[in-house]
């Protein structure tokens, strides 16, 4: 996954504001909503003992090597994603209208850190992702101030286009999820054993921050209709943003309903597409001839893991057949981790999957937008995970409280 936010191992004291929303986030620091990023902003000198604060600034295409340095220097040159090593990736996301990156500097030519976004103006949200942080500086200065004003800005900026922000942090470190969760985005989704940091694997949390339009006025007013393997994660979202009540539906034998001589029939038709880039990740595709039924996913060879999962079908036999080829996938490539998100109101689909062995692990409120309905919809992140979770997981409140509720600590 090449969209997510990585680590400072900096201690940072949890907010006293309690943000949970994006006006909250504004409304609570108004006097960073008109900070000029482009041309840069710079923080008071602090008063004894205090740290200092990193100025901001939009990254140029200047800035692209030393981005990449970052990355390189932070993970030792094991980080998993290699496009942030690359100063040609780097530099088309600064030049792209649809990214942006800002850095962290000291003084005017020390660049110590660096977040960038991907803002998704058709899906109307942004993907937070890249925070890394120069291991030197990563117990002197304040970062939480210069995180807040980092956020505010944009965010007030780009409030009526982009109605939620969102972003993966690593499970190995309280403090970024502290940070993450002081600027207004909120656990919601686990996504175990996701990523490898240093040779090791690692579980991520999903963060969301939403507009309150999003959840109060673009939700899909659909009833959330789900298997009762996903009824714990839906309690954690239950509880948070004040949801209904859902459809719960049992399927003790699903498969065995299925017309197996459908899916032969279009096994034979089944097509199958590979584009790989220049770092060897793949887009595999899978579709049937004949039809506009279709599944792709992103595989990321070098760590064994498969994202980014969408798909399309006309009957639940398509779907089957689909997951089938997955199966095998995982097999052939022994595959670690696997990620769908899926929709909240098709308890069939979400069945499937189940018994494909993936498994719930978060319910995201408004969170797909439907451009043909101007409504958002909810969805359910169903995980598939080799092993079982070995690396230290290090949690803050939320965090914890999340892992106990959808059952994920014993």
């Amino acid at each position: 996954m090449d969209d997510h936010l990585t680590i400072f191992s900096n201690t940072v004291s949890k907010s006293k504001v309690e943000i949970f929303t994006i006006e909250d986030l504004i409304n609570s620091y108004p006097d960073y909503k008109e900070i000029d990023l482009e041309r840069g902003h710079d923080f008071a000198h602090p008063v004894r003992n205090e740290k200092v604060i990193p100025s901001l600034k939009f990254a140029t295409e200047e800035d692209a090597e030393e981005i990449t340095k970052i990355f390189k220097e932070v993970y030792d040159g094991t980080y998993p994603y290699k496009k942030m090593e690359s100063v040609s990736e780097v530099l088309s996301m600064i030049r792209d209208p649809n990214y942006y990156w800002i850095i962290f500097k000291l003084k005017t030519d020390i660049t110590i850190g660096c977040i960038g976004a991907h803002l998704e103006f058709e899906g109307k949200r942004a993907n937070l992702f890249g925070f890394a942080f120069r291991k030197e500086y990563q117990h002197k200065v304040n970062m939480n101030t210069a995180s807040i004003a980092c956020m505010v800005a944009p965010v007030n900026k780009l409030r009526d286009q982009i109605l939620i922000w969102y972003g993966e942090a690593r499970s190995s470190f309280s403090s970024i999820q502290y940070l993450t969760n002081s600027v207004g985005l909120r656990p919601i989704a686990f996504l175990p054993n996701k990523d490898i940091f240093f040779h090791h694997p690692e579980s991520e949390f999903l963060f969301v921050m939403y507009n309150k339009n999003a959840l109060l006025k673009y939700r899909d007013s659909k009833k959330p209709e789900l298997i009762s393997q996903a009824i714990f994660c839906y309690f954690y979202a239950f509880k948070k943003y004040n949801l209904e009540l859902p459809t719960i539906k049992n399927y003790a034998n699903i498969e065995s309903e299925l017309n197996n001589s459908e899916i032969a029939y279009k096994r034979a038709q089944l097509l199958r597409r590979v584009e790989r880039d220049e770092f060897g990740n793949e887009l595999i595709s899978f579709s049937i001839k004949g039809t506009d039924s279709h599944l792709q996913f992103q595989y990321y060879k070098n760590i064994k893991i498969a994202e980014k999962t969408i798909f399309k079908v006309s009957t639940t036999e398509e779907l089957q057949l689909f997951l089938n080829e997955i199966k095998v996938f995982i097999i052939k490539s022994k595959l670690r981790y696997f990620e769908a998100y899926l929709s909240a109101y098709n308890s069939e689909y979400q069945a499937l999957f189940f018994n494909a062995g993936f498994k719930p692990t978060g319910y995201i409120p408004a969170f797909k937008y439907n451009i043909n309905e101007n409504k958002f919809e909810d969805q359910i992140v169903f995980v598939y995970h080799k092993d079982e979770i070995k690396h230290q997981i290090n949690l803050i409140p939320e965090t914890e409280e999340l892992l106990k509720t959808i059952k994920y600590l014993k």
